[in-house]
């Protein structure tokens, strides 16, 4: 990840630590250039990923990624083939020395938090998972705030749900009320309809009425009229796409004989070639919900910030706070009289496989 992480520019990253009575406060702040905060969408026909060895980009796929924070502390002693965690950190919860990857240490359990921008932040929230012996890496005790938008079991099953087209009004951790953007995120949800293939049928017919590709390229890329595959597409509702089309008069002859059946599959196709969330988030609780996070990026602000050239994004500044003690046992519990704690920690740059870090760092409570 190191390379490729902000087109191979040092992050920077800096971390500041605060504590009272009651919380423990983390501050961090990194530079990273661009905004990424999609996971794993839904698209009919994506790009294909020269990374992929099998580089398969038929049907639905589920692609794109976003950018993270992770920690991960000890709660009680951790070890893997890598070492223990005084010695390696987080290595002896995920990783082993041999180049291969276990998701488990092979002895005692480590608290991780990930502030993640498709899954956690949009809430004002951070992850809270841990990895055991036993348990591989899960999410704490309660309600998460993510589940997978699918109608299967693997990454190319297709969405269960699309956007209801109501306002996505929710409270954050922090108290405060925001609206979460349809483009990038599924809090109201509804069934997503239609027949995606037979969509790409009428799309793609040798003649009208469909025959769509023609002006707007094969998947939506563009042609003599512009690019229909553009996330901004999920800001409408299946009803205002359609009217929206009813009311295009150089459209009539492509798209007035289509019956109501085939527009719903049509828009169906559309949704397929912006990309539908692959997750809808749900508000936590129980230890799920014990990490608080409020972010320079909020749902408020999420469009304006991926607008780099007008918003100049450099830097994110996340401010995560837990109680010192939750009493669970999928935590770890901070004692300031004990003095000092050791962690590792990570970003991501739009990957969620690849990511750069340190492996011990030590968290000094004064």
């Amino acid at each position: 990840g190191l390379t490729s992480f902000s087109n191979g520019t040092d992050p920077g990253l800096t971390l500041k630590a605060a504590y009272d009575d009651n919380n423990l406060y983390i501050l961090a702040e990194w530079i990273d250039s661009t905004v990424n905060v999609s996971n794993s969408s839904w698209r009919w026909y994506g790009p294909s990923d020269p990374l992929n060895i099998a580089n398969i980009n038929s049907g639905w796929t589920s692609q794109r990624n976003c950018d993270k924070f992770a920690m991960a502390f000890e709660i009680s002693a951790a070890s893997s083939p890598a070492g223990n965690f005084s010695s390696v950190g987080c290595a002896a919860s995920c990783h082993t020395s041999l180049g291969t990857a276990y998701m488990f240490p092979t002895s005692g359990k480590v608290d991780l938090w990930n502030w993640n921008l498709a899954l956690s932040a949009p809430l004002g929230y951070a992850q809270d998972m841990i990895a055991s012996n036993t348990d591989s890496i899960s999410d704490d005790s309660g309600q998460r705030m993510y589940v997978r938008n699918t109608t299967g079991t693997t990454n190319r099953s297709g969405p269960a749900y699309e956007w209801d087209g109501t306002s996505q009004s929710v409270t954050l951790s922090t108290g405060q009320s925001a609206t979460l953007d349809p483009a990038f995120y599924i809090y109201n949800k509804t069934p997503f309809t239609g027949d995606i293939q037979r969509g790409d049928s009428i799309y793609h017919r040798a003649t009208a009425p469909g025959h769509c590709f023609e002006c707007h390229g094969n998947y939506g890329v563009g042609g003599s009229e512009g690019a229909i595959n553009l996330i901004s597409q999920n800001k409408k509702t299946r009803a205002a796409l359609i009217s929206g089309m009813d009311d295009v008069g150089d459209m009539s002859a492509y798209w007035t004989p289509l019956s109501p059946s085939d527009k719903n599959d049509i828009v169906a196709f559309l949704r397929g070639l912006s990309g539908v969330p692959g997750y809808y988030l749900t508000t936590p609780d129980g230890s799920n919900a014990d990490i608080k996070a409020v972010s320079n990026v909020t749902p408020v602000n999420i469009k304006d910030a991926m607008l780099t050239a007008t918003n100049h994004h450099t830097k994110y500044q996340v401010l995560i706070t837990r109680k010192l003690s939750t009493n669970n046992s999928d935590d770890v519990q901070f004692t300031p009289s004990q003095g000092t704690y050791k962690f590792g920690v990570a970003l991501m740059d739009n990957d969620g496989k690849n990511h750069i870090g340190s492996t011990v760092e030590t968290l000094t409570f004064k």
